[in-house]
């Protein structure tokens, strides 16, 4: 009986030997930062979403935190996990507090090297999200973060759109804003606190777009109007022109103030009707000087004759 103890304890010194197994020396355990539950309000029909503030918890239930050191001394190993230092996956000379690294893929699949995902519900909104924090714990007031996340399931309730979205809480308010999302439905980008729902749209900006060029693109020939400068072309009289400007108070072919006020201005079909404007005007120009031409002419012939 004594030889089975002695061999059992040599054989187990010896796997333990042979596995080089490292006990990483005791930490003292971490007090761990828990968030609240984030529920949302239901979005406002196309304009902004406002959620609740996520405030950081700073006495959070006692938790047992476990600690499992992945020694990475082997040949075979591809990730790095040490106790203190730069964590890498795929990589053993991360670079960053974590890095994750792998081998080029190709154009036919995606390189997927993070995965973030909630449990599913049908009714639930499942968005998973990052936040980035100003890490002040000290008030929740003074809490301010960035998240980025994706609204990417659920919504049977509220029929809301998928959502990829960009979030701010600054400090000192309950709410965190949307400031950028794209949602699923036609692709639309919205920037700030604007209503979304019109058809035909892709971006929609609140307040305004400081640019140094901006290029519109016309889809056909129907949008542009150099026909006015074709002998078919069929002028309006210019009494009849001055009949619908004192009825309607505009020219013809342009919008009125009401339709601007209620549907926008079309950069590209106005630059067109202003140009359609301008060579009408022309036209009526060169009608007007051969008019004087032919008058000058006659008070010519008129002063030759008295003489």
């Amino acid at each position: 009986m004594k030889k089975i103890a002695i061999l059992t304890v040599f054989i187990a010194s010896a796997f333990a030997a042979s596995a080089q197994v490292k006990k990483p020396a005791p930490k003292t355990k971490k007090v761990l930062t828990t968030y609240k539950p984030r529920t949302y309000k239901t979005p406002a029909t196309g304009n902004s979403v406002t959620s609740p503030s996520t405030f950081p918890n700073t006495n959070p239930e006692p938790k047992n935190v476990v600690y499992q050191y992945i020694d990475t001394a082997f040949p075979n190993s591809e990730n790095q996990f040490p106790m203190v230092g730069n964590i890498g996956i795929g990589t053993k000379t991360p670079q960053a507090a974590l890095e994750i690294k792998r081998n080029a893929g190709d154009t036919r699949r995606k390189n997927i090297l993070l995965q973030l995902s909630n449990s599913w519900s049908p009714n639930g909104q499942n968005e998973p999200t990052v936040m980035f924090s100003n890490g002040d714990l000290s008030d929740p007031k003074n809490v301010s973060y960035w998240t980025v996340g994706a609204r990417v399931s659920g919504d049977n309730t509220i029929k809301s759109p998928q959502t990829f979205k960009i979030c701010y809480k600054a400090p000192g308010i309950d709410l965190d804003q949307e400031v950028f999302s794209i949602d699923s439905y036609h692709g639309k980008v919205k920037i700030g606190d604007v209503n979304t729902n019109y058809d035909g749209y892709k971006l929609f900006v609140e307040e305004g777009i400081l640019t140094e060029k901006v290029k519109v693109a016309i889809k056909n020939s129907e949008d542009w109007f150099d026909n006015v400068f074709e002998s078919n072309y069929k002028l309006m009289n210019i009494y009849d022109l001055d009949g619908f400007i004192k009825k309607y108070k505009h020219l013809p072919d342009m919008p009125t103030t009401e339709d601007v006020t209620t549907s926008g201005l079309d950069l590209g079909k106005m630059n067109g009707l202003l140009l359609k404007k301008v060579e009408e005007l022309t036209l009526y120009m060169i009608d007007l000087k051969k008019q004087l031409d032919d008058t000058k002419k006659m008070v010519d012939e008129l002063k030759k004759q008295q003489h």
